[in-house]
């Protein structure tokens, strides 16, 4: 991956000097618009750049916002170091979690789905009346709306059960089945891969731009698929337990698996 101009160039930009031994190396992965690097230099600790520009800039401003609030309630997210927002671009350096990402994990599955319906648990206790940002149903199938309508929903990257549906069908279903919300504060893209683990069990969240007020399956439904895709039923049925969501309501977390489909 080459590096733009844009960033090679940063460190020449007011109030960045100070990157300028540092290397600034691509990542690879994941499905945010917006580019991140690794920032290493000798004697100081790792960090990461993220850098938009146009649409994506108004969603890693919001990852800046939503990262900020949730910081400041005690969770395990990325230190913002600087923010620098000019021109149409964002600039984001942060630190990283510690830990790996719950999909190369440092814990047997046992310990690990206990650490993670934990983790969840504890962010889905937060106030969410005093929570700024909503992530509802109404929010997210209106977002849903606005994607179909800009081609970027690809229905080859279904699940095998919603294979052959037109994203626009499947959103009038969602439509007309929306269930009851009980809303939490959740992350509202629990993957595995957003999720680091260390090994002592502690668990932080990284990629929080779609944090906000939702029903916890937005949460419960992604991770507890992935968990069963990854290590098994008896893996996904630990994790239920141990967060406490008896009974399952498999119903509610299908709709909300084919909701994260859209995204």
């Amino acid at each position: 991956m080459l590096i733009p101009d844009f960033v090679r160039t940063l460190p020449r930009r007011e109030g960045w000097a100070d990157l300028a031994p540092a290397r600034i190396i691509p990542v690879s992965g994941g499905m945010s618009a917006a580019a991140v690097y690794r920032v290493t230099e000798a004697g100081r600790p790792e960090r990461y750049l993220k850098t938009a520009r146009g649409a994506a800039a108004n969603a890693l401003r919001d990852e800046i916002a939503r990262t900020r609030w949730l910081a400041a309630r005690g969770l395990r997210v990325p230190e913002i170091l600087r923010v620098d927002d000019r021109d149409g671009d964002v600039v984001l350096l942060m630190t990283p979690v510690a830990g790996v990402a719950a999909d190369a994990p440092l814990l047997p599955a046992p310990q690990l789905v206990e650490a993670l319906a934990r983790a969840l648990k504890t962010l889905h206790a937060l106030p969410a009346a005093g929570c700024p940002f909503d992530e509802s149903l109404g929010v997210r199938l209106a977002r849903a709306t606005e994607t179909i309508a800009a081609g970027e929903v690809d229905p080859e990257h279904f699940d095998e059960r919603n294979r052959g549906i037109a994203p626009d069908a499947l959103l009038a279903r969602l439509t007309l089945e929306r269930p009851h919300e009980d809303i939490v504060v959740v992350h509202g893209d629990a993957t595995l891969s957003n999720l680091m683990v260390d090994g002592d069990g502690n668990v932080g969240f990284i990629d929080c731009g779609n944090a906000g007020r939702a029903d916890r399956y937005t949460d419960l439904a992604v991770l507890a698929a992935e968990i069963e895709a990854v290590h098994g039923p008896e893996a996904a049925a630990r994790f239920v337990r141990s967060y406490g969501a008896q009974p399952w309501n498999d119903a509610k977390a299908r709709y909300f698996l084919d909701l994260y489909e859209l995204f």
